[in-house]
This record gives structure tokens, C-alpha cells and sequence, in this order.
């Protein structure tokens, strides 16, 4: 008589292999970093895009309570401006509450300015040093100023140079001849003659026509003879 047959049993599962797991863990780890990486561009394109908005904010609310400053700028009551009173704030505390806006720069600016005529020469150099001077007409104007802050402290070398880079940062018949003229007499008080008289050649080949160019013309004459 033949054995009855017994069912087959249920296959068990086949157990998975090391390398199986080793598998799934590496796709899990490089779908954490993926995923890590992603949040982490999203959220500095967040902050970004935050910190223009608020920065853009700032930028409008300094332009506005800087007009009292600016008002008294004009009238040149540099110490009200610098300083302020109870019902506005002067440059100084612009400079600080607004740093990181465009307003906040032109703040620290008129603050270099007001020092400059209240004959706080260093305090000047120290303000306009630490502005982002622009490439227009306004920079020409705050090289010019730090410029003088400098020539006002014996440093005549300095003050070349920032005369020198406010003629040509803003190049015009107006400003650069006058700033040219003044670059080449601290270079003269520098002892710097051959650096004076590249400067009083530059203003009469581009602008022969300019008031200043009678004054450099002579000014050449005496210092080509101490150029060596």
C-alpha cells in the first residue's frame, strides 16, 4: 500500500542576505543627504529672500527719520545732525540702528562729514574709512572729504591718494580738476614731487580749460625742478 502523501509545508522566507541590508542602508543614507541637502538650500533660500524683505524694510524707515538729520545738516548745525535730540536721531545712532541698508551707509557718511566740520578730524577718517563709497558723484564728494580729514592730520601721502581717487572716481570738468589740483599739491607735501607733477600734467592734458589749469601750470614749473 502506498504512503499517503504529505502536503508540502509552507516555504519559509528566505532570509535576506548581509549584502541586502548593506544595500538598503546605503539607498537610506544617500536619501537622508539628499534630503538634508534640499532642506537645507530651501532654508537659505528662505533667509535670503526674508532678509531682503526686511532689509528692503529697514532701508525705507532709515530714509525717513534720517530727514531731520539731513535738515539740519543743510542749515550746517553739524552737531544737531551728528547727534540728534529726544525727538529724532542724529547720524551717529542712524549709522548704528540702520548698518546693513543703503541708508544705513549714506548715514555713516553725513556722520564722516559732520566730523570733518566740527574739526573732529580722526573720528572723520574713522567714519568715512568704514563707508561703502559708491562709483558716482556722492563718491567723489566722500573721497574728497576723507581726503582732507587726512591732509587736516599731516598724513599728506593719504591725502594724494584720496584726492586722487575722488578726480577719477566721477570723472567731470567740474570736481576733477579741483581734486587733481589738491592731489598733486599734498603729493608736493609729501615730498613727492614726481608724483605732484604727474598730476599737474594729467589735469592740463584732460582739462586745459578748467580754472585750475593756470595753477598747475605754474605749480609744474617749480616742482619739475625738484623731480628727479
Amino acid at each position: 500500500m502506498a504512503k499517503e502523501k504529505t502536503p508540502p509545508s509552507a516555504e519559509s522566507p528566505a532570509p535576506i542576505k548581509v549584502e541586502s541590508w548593506r544595500d538598503l542602508w546605503s539607498r537610506f543614507l544617500e536619501n537622508r543627504y539628499v534630503s538634508i541637502g534640499t532642506s537645507v538650500a530651501l532654508i537659505a533660500i528662505l533667509l535670503w529672500i526674508g532678509a531682503r524683505f526686511y532689509l528692503s524694510a529697514q532701508n525705507e524707515e532709515a530714509l525717513r527719520e534720517m530727514r531731520y538729520a539731513e535738515e539740519y545738516f543743510r542749515q550746517d548745525s553739524f552737531e544737531k545732525a551728528l547727534k540728534g535730540s529726544v525727538s529724532f536721531m542724529g547720524f551717529e545712532q542712524l549709522a548704528s540702528e540702520y548698518r546693513w541698508t543703503k541708508a544705513g551707509n549714506l548715514c555713516r557718511l553725513y556722520q564722516g562729514l559732520c566730523y570733518l566740520n566740527l574739526g573732529q578730524y580722526e573720528a572723520a577718517i574713522e567714519a568715512l574709512e568704514s563707508c561703502d563709497i559708491p562709483d558716482t558723484y556722492l563718491g567723489g564728494a566722500a573721497y574728497g572729504a576723507l581726503a582732507a580729514a587726512y591732509a587736516e592730520t599731516k598724513n599728506f601721502s593719504k591725502a594724494a591718494k584720496a584726492y586722487e581717487k575722488a578726480a577719477e572716481i566721477h570723472q567731470n570738468s567740474q570736481t576733477s580738476p579741483m581734486y587733481l589740483l589738491y592731489a598733486g599739491l599734498a603729493y608736493e607735501l609729501a615730498g613727492d614731487y614726481k608724483g605732484a607733477a604727474r598730476l599737474y600734467r594729467g589735469l592740463l592734458n584732460r582739462y586745459p580749460l578748467a580754472a585750475e589749469a593756470p595753477t598747475a601750470q605754474k605749480h609744474l614749473a617749480r616742482v619739475e625742478a625738484h623731480a628727479p
